[in-house]
């Protein structure tokens, strides 16, 4: 089939396919699609206008909440930053902290030894 014949048989039911979307939608495209001539045919096209203007509205809200994501997927991205500077932060501390709990010992040891050095003496 090439394209223009396949684009013939979808003109064929293309006012078929809106129409029954209408009347799911709106419930008077069953009396749409069964009115003759040009009648039929504005309100089928009107009714296709207002999907047009449904569809663009809904496609604004969709891309306002996906503004509003990616927004937050930034400042998600900000605070996992912060996360895992303040991890390394933290590892530096303990390590530091491990480092001073040895010196202080090593220090006390020292203190006693002297302490009992001069005792003797």
């Amino acid at each position: 089939m090439t394209a223009a014949a396949a684009g013939g048989a979808a003109a064929a039911w293309l006012p078929a396919v809106v129409g029954v979307i209408i009347a799911v939608l709106g419930g008077g495209g069953l009396a749409a699609l069964l009115k003759s001539g040009r009648e039929g045919s504005k309100i089928i096209v009107d009714a296709a206008q207002g999907a047009v203007v449904v569809q663009s509205g809904v496609i604004d809200s969709l891309r306002t909440d996906l503004a509003s994501a990616r927004a937050e997927i930034r400042e998600l991205r900000s605070h996992i930053t912060e996360v895992t500077e303040l991890r390394a932060k933290v590892g530096m501390l303990e390590s530091s902290n491990r480092l001073l709990t040895a010196e202080n010992t090593a220090l006390e040891r020292r203190v006693a030894e002297l302490e009992n050095h001069q005792e003797e003496t």
